[in-house]
C-alpha cells in the first residue's frame, strides 16, 4: 500500500585487494508510487549499526583468495555486531580491485552465500568499481548538493579507478594499475612481493628493487613518486608512456570542468590523516608502500595546482547494502516467455538513448552502458527502454526494428530483457516477434528501474497471468 513505511536489516560486504570491510545498517523504506501503480520504494532513512574494522583480505596465492577464511571474517563480523544471519533481508557483496580478477571469484560468492539474505552479488570492474567509490565516499551526493562537476579518484591496493559526477551524475570511468600494494614489504625493507604492474614500474626506472631484497628508502620513494604521477594523470585524463600499458581503461575525457579532486580507498584515507614515513617501518605500517604513495601525492606539484577536497568517507567507500521490493506484475504489464524464467540478480542498464525520429541507435547505446558496468557484451541483462509518453505505431515498430537488429549482430543466445516505465510492454513485445518469431524476450513496464538496480523475475503464477519481479538497489553513504 502506498504511503507505508517499513523497517529491514542490511549488510554491506567489500572484499578489495587489500583489506575486506563489512557494515551493518537499519533502513527505512517507503512506497512513494501512487495509487493503483505498481509499488515503488525509496530510501527514506539510513542509519549505520556497525561499522566493521578493515581487515587483510585473506589469500592462499597472489591471484587466490582463501574463500573460507574470508567467511570465518564475516561470520564474525555478524557475531561481533551481535546479529543473525536470519535477520537480513538484504545485502551487497561487492568484490573490487585484483580481487575480482582472482581465479576463484565463483568459490568466494559461495563461501559467502552462507550468510542468508537476499544478496546482491557485483563483481566490480574499474568503471563499476570507481562509481561505486564515487557514490559510496558521498563524493556524487556532494556534487548534486553543490551543482558541480567533480572528478573522485578512488586509491586501492592493485588498481586506482576514477570518476567524473555532473551534478550527481555519473559521466564516465577510467582505471589504471598502480596502488599502495604493488609492492608489499616488511619492516625491515625486505621485498615480500612485486604485483605484475609493478615490475613494470620498476624496470623502466632501473630500479634494483626485487623480491627477497631490501629496498631502500630512496628507491621506494622514486618508485612512488611515478605511481603519485600515474595517479594525477589517471585524475586529469592524461596517458603518459610508461601508464599506457598500465591502463585498464580508456582515460578520462572532459576533466578540465571538474571544480575539485576527491580521493578515496586505503591511500586516500592515508592521504588526509598525512602519516608519518621518515622510515622504512614507518611505511611498512600496512605491509605495503600505501603510506609512501599518499606522501609522493602530497608532493606532487601537479596534484597541488588542483583543488582536492576531503570527501565524506574515505576508506570506507563502499555501499551499506541494498534496499528490496518484491512487487507482483500482472498479465497486461508484460510479455514474457515462460522458458527464460526464472531470472536472478540481472544489473539494470539504462542506454542513453537519443532522439527517436528516425529511430534508435539502440546497439551503440548499450555497448555503452554495458561498458560502463564492465559487463561482457555476453552477460545478461535488464536495459531499460525509455520511451515517450504518446508514441504512434510507425515510432514504435522503429523501435523494434532497433531491437531486433542489436539481438541478430551477435547476441541470439542470450534473452532480451526489456524493462519500460510505460504501457507499452505487450505492444512491444508483440511487434518484435512479428519482425523475428522465437526470439527470445521477456518485456515488462509500469516500473521504475535506474541503472545500477538489480532484478530478479520470477516462474509465472495465477495460471500464467503474472510474474514476481524483486527490485534491488544499493544503498550508499551520503
Amino acid at each position: 500500500m502506498a504511503g507505508v513505511q517499513r523497517e529491514v536489516l542490511s549488510v554491506g560486504i567489500d572484499v578489495g585487494t587489500t583489506t575486506t570491510q563489512v557494515v551493518f545498517s537499519r533502513l527505512i523504506l517507503h512506497d512513494v508510487a501512487r495509487p493503483g501503480q505498481v509499488p515503488r520504494i525509496q530510501v527514506d532513512e539510513k542509519s549505520v549499526l556497525y561499522r566493521g574494522e578493515a581487515h587483510p583480505t585473506p589469500l592462499t596465492a597472489p591471484d587466490a583468495i582463501d574463500a573460507e577464511a574470508l567467511a570465518l571474517v564475516v561470520r564474525n563480523e555478524y557475531d561481533a555486531a551481535g546479529v543473525a544471519a536470519g535477520s537480513i533481508e538484504t545485502g551487497a557483496v561487492i568484490i573490487t580491485g585484483e580481487t575480482a580478477r582472482t581465479k576463484n571469484a565463483d568459490a568466494i560468492l559461495h563461501a559467502l552465500s552462507a550468510n542468508a539474505g537476499d544478496f546482491v552479488v557485483t563483481i566490480a570492474g574499474p568503471n563499476a568499481e570507481a562509481q561505486i567509490a564515487g557514490r559510496g565516499s558521498g563524493v556524487a551526493r556532494w556534487s548534486a548538493d553543490h551543482y558541480e562537476q567533480v572528478t573522485t579518484v578512488d586509491i586501492g591496493g592493485g588498481t586506482s579507478n576514477a570518476a567524473i559526477f555532473k551534478v550527481g551524475r555519473h559521466m564516465c570511468s577510467s582505471g589504471l594499475a598502480v596502488g599502495g600494494r604493488q609492492i608489499e614489504i616488511d619492516a625491515t625493507g625486505l621485498v615480500v612481493r612485486i604485483a605484475p604492474p609493478g615490475r613494470t614500474i620498476i624496470d623502466d626506472l632501473g630500479l634494483a628493487i626485487k623480491e627477497g631484497s631490501v629496498a631502500t628508502l630512496e628507491e621506494l620513494r622514486a618508485f612512488c613518486e611515478v605511481m603519485a604521477d600515474l595517479v594525477v594523470d589517471l585524475a586529469t585524463g592524461q596517458e603518459a608512456r610508461v601508464g599506457h600499458g598500465l591502463q585498464l581503461t580508456p582515460p578520462l575525457t572532459g576533466t578540465d570542468a571538474s571544480s575539485s579532486v576527491f580521493l578515496t580507498g586505503g591511500v586516500g584515507a592515508c592521504y588526509y590523516d598525512r602519516l608519518p614515513v621518515s622510515t622504512i617501518a614507518e611505511v611498512a605500517r600496512y605491509g605495503d608502500v600505501g603510506p609512501l604513495l599518499a606522501e609522493a601525492l602530497h608532493r606532487n606539484a601537479r596534484l597541488q595546482s588542483l583543488t582536492v577536497r576531503q570527501p565524506p568517507e574515505t576508506l570506507r567507500a563502499t555501499v551499506l547494502g541494498a534496499a528490496g521490493q518484491t512487487v507482483t506484475l500482472s498479465g497486461s504489464t508484460i510479455w514474457a516467455d515462460r522458458d527464460l524464467l526464472p531470472l536472478r540478480n540481472l544489473p539494470v542498464l539504462r542506454p542513453a538513448l537519443p532522439g527517436r525520429g528516425g529511430g534508435l541507435p539502440f546497439a551503440g547505446a548499450v555497448r555503452e552502458a554495458m561498458a560502463r558496468w564492465d559487463l561482457d557484451e555476453d552477460a545478461e541483462a535488464a536495459i531499460v527502454v525509455d520511451l515517450p509518453m504518446e508514441l504512434g505505431y510507425p515510432a514504435l515498430q522503429a523501435v523494434a526494428a532497433e531491437i531486433v537488429a542489436y539481438h541478430d549482430a551477435g547476441h541470439r543466445e542470450r534473452p532480451l530483457v526489456l524493462v519500460l516505465q510505460q504501457d507499452y510492454a505487450q505492444v512491444l513485445g508483440q511487434t518484435i516477434q512479428g519482425i523475428r518469431p522465437g526470439i527470445p524476450l521477456l518485456a515488462i513496464d509500469q516500473v521504475g528501474l535506474g541503472e545500477g538496480d538489480f532484478i530478479d523475475i520470477g516462474l509465472p503464477v495465477l495460471d500464467g497471468r503474472a510474474v514476481p519481479l524483486s527490485i534491488k538497489t544499493l544503498v550508499f553513504y551520503d
